[in-house]
Order: C-alpha cells, then structure tokens, then sequence
C-alpha cells in the first residue's frame, strides 16, 4: 500500500479532463470573414480663421452679410457623414473643424483613405445679379458623369418641396486634376440669392442638401448597399459566435468543476476506504505482552527521637 501516490493520481485526471473540455469547447469556435468597409471621402470647402499670425492662411469662401460659405459647408458635411454612417459607409473628412486645408492636401487624405467616391460641398454666388438661383453639380472628368447625374437627380428630388431650380450638371476639367475615382463638387444654393440665403440658414434645408447627396451616393453605386448587407451579416455573425464561445466556455468551467469536485469526493471515499483497511489490518495483529510494573513495598522511614 503506497498511499502517497493517491494525490498525483487524482491530480493527473484532473487535469486531463480539464483539457479535454476546453480543447472541444476551442474546436467548436467557428470562424468568419469580416469585410472591408465602403470608404467614401467627403471635402467641406473652403476654412480658417484670420489670426495674429500674418503667414497664417484662411479661406471663408463666399460671405454674405456675415454668412460664410466654410460654415455651411462643414455643417452640411457632417449631417452628409451621419447619414453615410448610418449605412455603414467609412467617412473620411478632409477636415473636421474650422482649419485652412491646402487642396492638394484634401486630396491626398481622401486617396491615402481608399475613397471610391469625393464629393466636395460648396455653395454658389453671382456678384452683380441677386436673382440668379439654383443648385448644380460640377464634375472634372468624363468618367465621373454618371456619379454627377446621380447626385444631381438626389438633390433635385430633395430640394423640389423648397422650389429650387436645376441647373444640372456640367463638367469643369480644372477641379481636382488628379482624382481617379468618381468625384464632383456641389453648390446646391446661392447665397447671393436672398430666398436661396434664407434657406441655407434652416435645418430642414440643410438636412434635405445632405439627404439628396446621400441618396445620390448610394443611387450611384449599388456596391454600398450590398457592404452595407454584408457587415450586418459579419456582425450577427460575430455576435453568435462570442455568444457561442461564452456558452462553451461556461459549460466547459462547469464540467471542470464537477469533475474536479468529482475526483476530490472520490479520492477522500478511496482514501478512507484504504485508512479503514489498514486500520482492521493493523487491529488483528498480535498485541505485544503488556507491561508489568513491579510492586515495591515502601520502607517505612524510622523516626528516632533522642
């Protein structure tokens, strides 16, 4: 009997069914791929604001009676973004605050994003002639005439209940020279106008110029929509899994536990089973002869009186 071996024993199958339950709970992760995102770039023209320093550059755009073009075009971008996000399109703003950004920069920060789509937002003027009214949208190359419709026929359908007139959409090789995705610039009102400069103070007509561009966007390619689809799949996807992962990883602690509580129980049952044995064991042995004390009589101490 060699009870010190016991412990290890129990120890060892412990372990062992342990691991075995997590190895299967590891197994039974499936897996996925997650796509890439729609990524589209957004440019609200114009920015800055004047400062101490002289070397400082700073572009209002249009300004009329203390309304600036920079303004307008960074609300609108940012009502533009909240509706792409909501489809899960990747934004990406060539600027997000009231900064001065080079034009070649804006391009550089969409291209360097993975854009598919630039849409550069601005409002129109005409000095001289108050009356001139209207939205347009320009694009800079033939390969972008498609994407100018497009977002022509959003804005057109928007901003009919506010009876602006279309202009339509007309090239302009000089803007952004060197894109290679399809881009155009949008000047959905006049701020010279003063109809069209009272409108582009309301929220509703902000919201229906970002509306009309969003529709546009997705109009123009049905690759948004579907990655849209496909990012709701990964994500529901990615939700069963975690979810199936908690669950295997619940049971599997809760297999180790009575496990180990099991072979515990068991090894104390064994352990007592086997101390009982040899306790019987060791009892019918032979005893060894008691010990037998000697009885000495006490001597009685004499007292001696003198």
């Amino acid at each position: 009997m060699r009870l010190p071996r016991l412990p290890a024993v129990l120890a060892a199958g412990v372990v062992l069914l342990t691991s075995i339950s997590t190895a299967r709970a590891a197994a039974a992760e499936p897996t996925f791929v997650v796509p890439s995102p729609y990524v589209v770039a957004i440019d609200p023209g114009h920015g800055g604001s004047p400062t101490s320093d002289p070397t400082q550059l700073w572009d209002p755009g249009v300004v009329v009676g203390g309304i600036m073009e920079k303004d307008i075009t960074l609300d609108l971008a940012l009502r533009l973004r909240t509706l792409l996000q909501r489809e899960r399109v990747k934004v990406v703003l060539t600027r997000t605050s009231d900064q001065y950004v080079e034009i070649s920069e804006r391009w550089n920060r969409a291209h360097a994003a993975g854009a598919r789509m630039f849409v550069s937002l601005h409002v129109n003027a005409y000095d001289g002639d108050p009356t001139i009214n209207g939205l347009a949208v320009f694009y800079p190359k033939p390969d972008s005439f498609s994407f100018a419709q497009a977002i022509d026929a959003g804005l057109a359908q928007t901003l009919k209940r506010f009876q602006i007139a279309d202009d339509g959409v007309a090239i302009k090789p000089e803007l952004w020279v060197r894109t290679d995705v399809p881009t155009v610039t949008v000047e959905p009102a006049y701020l010279t106008n003063p109809r069209e400069r009272s409108l582009l103070l309301q929220d509703d007509f902000r919201d229906a110029i970002a509306m009309g561009v969003f529709q546009g966007m997705v109009a123009a390619d049905p690759e948004i929509e579907q990655t849209k689809v496909q990012l709701a799949h990964s994500e529901a996807a990615a939700t069963a899994q975690r979810l199936a992962t908690e669950a295997a990883s619940a049971d599997a602690a809760r297999v180790a536990t009575a496990t180990r509580w099991g072979l515990i129980v068991a090894g104390l049952a064994v352990l007592f089973i086997v101390m009982r044995a040899a306790i019987r064991r060791q009892s019918r042995l032979p005893q060894p002869p008691a010990y037998r004390r000697r009885n000495y009589r006490r001597r009685r101490s004499v007292s001696r009186r003198y």
